[in-house]
């Protein structure tokens, strides 16, 4: 960069210039302060923090360095092993000390986010500190963002970020075989409405502090949780996510102003309860039940959601729905209904047909088949009196594979005649 564009960079508006630095990383910003009288001090303004341990680090913590394969000599790699820990004990401490005169010289002004991506497979292998983020708080930051790498160590998140007044939005997402358990003393978060985790151990006690010290949480993200509480229960949260968890307990899920819901969950133990969700708008549904899970009783929680996608992917699921049809009232809202099958849905239509028969406002069915279906069978089961309907019309029907592949036609033209038993007219049919 010549001075003459430096020049013209710096002549812009302190507002547009902590905006470009806002792109770069934090360590980067930081640096530019040698530029010139005019960048001296506009680092410490800039609103956002992207902070990348990678950076700090001397020799690599390299993949390659640590790959023993092939004929590479003995004694060589144990040269390098031997470096790279050395090396890794300088570059905390080298990003510790960074931190610390980064946050001590950087005036308490407004905070939008933090972006903070840390490796401890790179380091201590058995206990993560995150200490810095005590000083990041005292900022008053709007987002904490933290992606941490590593697994089979504890993990310490100060006690002051669950009791930041700013902070609006919360994301932890941890890679690691192993799940994390964070256990603050308390939670008060007042201003915190989006609280996403990943890969952590969730026990009633934390949950409890959660829900009480977070009176505006408006959406919770939890994926590849375990989880080990017994209730959801809240008046203002909208959006609710659990995305490959594992639940340990009878859970009640009692929340009136749930607008959309997405449980993709494997009920480890115990079962699931749908309370007060009469506000709900769409449902995503897929359960991994395990045989001695009792029965049961969703479907009629679910009467006034305007968009429905299960994934019936077990026959335990299939066979537990289908105990729960006399439950369920009629879907009078229902729009779009999404199915993912993984049976011979020609030779077995019974829950789909209960499904349709309580959906009398339907325009769109989208089923999704498993590609790998066998020749087609006729039906097995007869469709009882209770289920015998038809349709006068559907806008739209799509049928296509549940992965990428593709449908027989013989699958497709058994599924169209199947259908055509319970739908007059067809406005739009869409094979994929």
């Amino acid at each position: 960069m010549n001075n003459v564009e430096v020049d013209r960079i710096s002549s812009l508006p302190d507002e547009v210039l902590t905006h470009i630095l806002s792109f770069l990383s934090t360590e980067d910003a930081v640096q530019t302060c040698v530029l010139s009288k005019r960048w001296k001090n506009t680092w410490a303004a800039v609103p956002i923090l992207n902070i990348n341990h990678k950076h700090f680090l001397i020799n690599g913590c390299r993949e390659e360095d640590y790959d023993c394969s092939g004929d590479s000599d003995e004694e060589q790699r144990i040269d390098v092993a031997r470096s790279e820990f050395n090396s890794l004990g300088m570059s905390a401490a080298r990003f510790q000390q960074f931190m610390t005169g980064f946050l001590d010289n950087r005036p308490p002004t407004n905070l939008e986010r933090v972006n903070c991506v840390c490796n401890f497979q790179c380091w201590d292998r058995t206990h993560a500190s995150m200490g810095w983020l005590d000083r990041v708080v005292l900022l008053m930051p709007l987002q904490i963002h933290i992606g941490i790498m590593g697994g089979g160590f504890s993990l310490d998140i100060p006690d002051l970020v669950f009791s930041c007044a700013s902070l609006q939005h919360l994301s932890m997402s941890l890679s690691s075989l192993v799940k994390t358990i964070i256990s603050p003393v308390s939670i008060n978060l007042p201003s915190l409405k989006f609280l996403h985790l990943s890969v952590v151990e969730f026990h009633d006690d934390f949950a409890e502090k959660l829900f009480m010290g977070c009176p505006s949480l408006q959406k919770l993200d939890l994926s590849h949780c375990d989880l080990y509480f017994s209730s959801i229960s809240s008046k203002v949260l909208k959006e609710l996510t659990l995305i490959s968890c594992n639940l340990y307990e009878q859970m009640q899920i009692s929340c009136l102003n749930l607008v959309s819901l997405s449980m993709l969950i494997d009920l480890a133990r115990g079962d699931i309860s749908l309370k007060n969700i009469s506000s709900l708008v769409d449902a995503v549904i897929e359960l991994d039940l395990g045989d001695d899970v009792p029965n049961l009783n969703i479907l009629g929680s679910l009467s006034n959601v305007a968009e429905l996608k299960l994934y019936l992917v077990t026959p335990v699921l299939k066979e537990q729905l289908e105990k729960d049809i006399p439950n369920c009232i009629n879907f009078n809202n229902l729009k779009k209904l999404v199915l993912e099958v993984r049976w011979d849905m020609c030779s077995d239509f019974y829950l789909i047909a209960c499904l349709l028969k309580h959906s009398p406002n339907l325009k769109e069915l989208e089923l999704l088949l498993d590609e790998s279906q066998g020749q087609i069978q006729e039906p097995r089961r007869e469709i009882s009196e209770d289920v015998l309907f038809q349709y006068e019309y559907l806008e739209t029907v799509k049928i296509g594979p549940e992965c990428e592949g593709e449908l027989s036609s013989e699958l497709i033209n058994a599924i169209i005649k199947t259908l055509g038993r319970y739908v007059k007219k067809i406005g739009n049919l869409i094979i994929a």
